[in-house]
Order: C-alpha cells, then structure tokens, then sequence
C-alpha cells in the first residue's frame, strides 16, 4: 500500500533548508547525511543531526497514510529546488524510498529505514524561559563571533549563558578578546548556567532570521547535557560542552585612564580602510587617541606594512585623559565594533599594554528596544617601540 504526501513546494524547500544546517557535512556515520521524514500530528516533520546539534521542524501537509524513512539531504534538496510546479507529491510503499511527482517531473529517492537514525531526544519545553527572538537573535550575534576555533581549547569554542534572578548574560572569548552582553528578563528564573557551542547558537541565528519568529523558548533539562530552543515549528537540540568557564570578571579592567568616545560608523569605515594595508601586516593597526581642548580631540587611525605600504586615517572625537597609542588586531576591532549599534561607541584605556574596553555610549535603545548592557574586552598588539 502506497502512503502519500502532497505539501507545497517553496515551503518543503524552505523546511529542507532549515534542517540542512544539522546535516554532517562530512559524515563518519552515512546515516547523518540523511534526513528523517515522519508524519507527525497532521503535520510532516522533518529532522536532521550532527550529534551535536540537531534541528526539527514540522509543516503543514496533506497525508494519506503514516510516513517514517530517511533521505539523502543533498539529493532531496537539489531535487526539490529545482522543480517549478508550486506542489510537490511524494509516496512511500513501505520500502525506504520515495516516489517524488510535480509537474511534468517523476523521480525515485533511495534512503534508509527510520528506525537507523539516531533517536531523536523529546523534551516538553513548557517550563523554559521565553525570550523575544530578536533579544536572543541580537544578544548571540553580539558574543558568539568572539569564541575560540581552536579546538585544543573546548570550553572556549562555547559561548557561556548565565541565568540569574531576572538576568540573563551571554559571554564569549578565545583569549585575546572577551563579548559580554546582559538583558533583563520579565521575571526572575532559577539561576543556572551552562556552555553551549557557539557553533550551534549561530545556526540559530539563522534559523531565526530565516523563519522570523516572535518568540523563542529556551529550555535547560535539569539532567542530561543538553538544551532546546522551540519556535512555534521549529525546535533545536544542542549539546552542552562540559567544562568550567574561565572567570572573566577577573580580567575586565576597572577603570581607564583614557577615555574616546567617536561615531561607530566613521570609525569602522576607518578600520576597513586601515585593514587594506594591515592584512599585510599581521592585522595590526594602531589608534593614536589625541585630548584637545575642551572635551574635543581626535584619533588617527594608522596602518603599516612593509610590502603594501602605509595609510592613516584621522577622526574627530572627544578624548579625555592622557594621549596613547594603542595597537589592536583590526579584524577583531572590527568585530566588535560591527555588535554595537549606538550612534557612538566609548573606548577605555589605561596602557599600551593593558586591556581596552569598548561598549556602545550612551546607553541608547537597541534595535530590539532593550537597553544595552554590552561590553568587549580587547587585548593590544605588541608592536615594536613599544
């Protein structure tokens, strides 16, 4: 007896886009380049792992019959995206495989029993914290950049989320620079705190930019090594790294001696520009902070190689305190700066040598509406004469 499916064909592409990002891209198990179709609830799910994370999301769908078998995530999604006919019709007859039909095209797809994909972990995600997804979506692109790819360090490939009383605090860093970013919530939580793969919250970021939704809940099992964002049709499950999180209160500076503030914009564009010259460089640019006369000053912005040249680039902007050069690794000022979203952007120094903190001034409002509460904490360059 042949089970049959019929569900519109941008949005099959869309749910095929959605669990690829879980897909092993070079798989040590063949099963993980597969995608596991079922019929669940009235709905057709659609789910994928890397055994590090894993993605579901269910759709809307005409059913005839219980559907449950694995395909080949590149061969279903190539096929899918290139049909034209808006329904796309797939029937299963109990072997893994399926019989695929829309318009004047009629293919099979060859895959692998259900019951050989790995189990797939069931949560009830009622007693997790809703956060809005643009907060979550924003709190993530502001700290996740700044985890470590090094995997000699695991901990440090994690971004580190905190949950205490009505605070909720995300925290990345891969030694040489730290992203802090806090907001508040509704009301308070059980304080909690684990390190979730940074990896794994950026395929949220996509996931929440591509399916837009209002809401994002975020549920921590109190046993197991895991935690699950749920939208309303899609849900992630990611491992947890285990390990202890290095203490990086310890080493955000206290004070300054120096402080900038300077137009965000102006001074990325500068960065770009300093950066032509710098990659040739090892990256390093400095910023000569220069005091003027009635909170006014200026910071130039210097670049220096000896195979590509030179180029200097100069600012206004109000300095307080004594003149300093500083040198930085430009792709990671610009990192920085490109997470913070004010008009302005403060900078404080103490030394040549000593961390620098930028954090955006003013405290205005964010894109979301929240204050914002972020920090990044960003080691100089060492750079001869100095």
């Amino acid at each position: 007896m042949s089970n049959k499916v019929i569900v519109e064909k941008s949005a099959f592409a869309e749910s095929l886009s959605i669990v690829g990002r879980a897909v092993a891209s070079s798989p040590h198990l063949q099963i993980l380049a597969n995608i596991l179709i079922t019929s669940e609830g009235g709905q057709l799910r659609l789910a994928a792992t890397n055994l590090t994370l894993g993605v579901s999301t269910w759709m809307d769908a005409r059913l005839d019959g219980q559907i449950a078998l694995t395909l080949p995530a590149k061969t279903l999604t190539d096929i899918v995206n290139s049909l034209a006919d808006s329904e796309v019709q797939f029937s299963v007859n109990g072997k893994p495989e399926a019989t695929l039909k829309s318009g004047t095209f009629k293919g099979v797809v060859r895959g692998t029993e259900a019951s050989e994909f790995p189990p797939l972990p069931e949560h009830d995600v009622s007693e997790g914290v809703t956060l809005p997804a643009s907060l979550l979506r924003e709190m993530i692109q502001g700290t996740a950049f700044a985890a470590a790819s090094d995997e000699a360090r695991p901990v440090l490939e994690g971004v580190q989320i905190s949950f205490e009383g009505n605070m909720l605090s995300m925290a990345a860093t891969d030694g040489f620079r730290l992203a802090i970013k806090r907001a508040s919530l509704p009301s308070a939580v059980t304080k909690k705190q684990v390190i979730i793969p940074a990896s794994s919250l950026k395929e949220v970021v996509r996931v929440l930019s591509a399916t837009k939704p209002e809401q994002v809940r975020l549920y921590i099992p109190p046993t197991g090594s895991q935690v699950v964002l749920r939208t309303e049709n899609v849900q992630l499950v990611s491992q947890l790294i285990d390990g202890r999180f290095p203490d990086y209160q310890v080493i955000v500076p206290k004070g300054y001696k120096t402080r900038t503030v300077i137009a965000t914009t102006d001074l990325l564009k500068a960065c770009k520009q300093a950066g032509i010259i710098a990659r040739e460089g090892g990256n390093v640019i400095q910023l000569r902070l220069t005091p003027g006369a009635d909170q006014t000053g200026k910071v130039t912005v210097l670049a220096e190689s000896g195979d590509t040249g030179e180029s200097e680039v100069e600012l206004p902007a109000t300095v307080i305190g004594p003149e300093l050069t500083i040198a930085f690794n430009v792709k990671f000022l610009q990192d920085g700066l490109e997470a913070i979203h004010t008009k302005n952007v403060v900078i404080e120094t103490n030394s040549h040598k000593t961390p620098a903190v930028i954090r955006p001034a003013g405290r205005e409002a964010s894109p979301t509406g929240e204050e914002e509460d972020y920090q990044y904490i960003l080691m100089p360059m060492h750079v001869d004469g100095n």
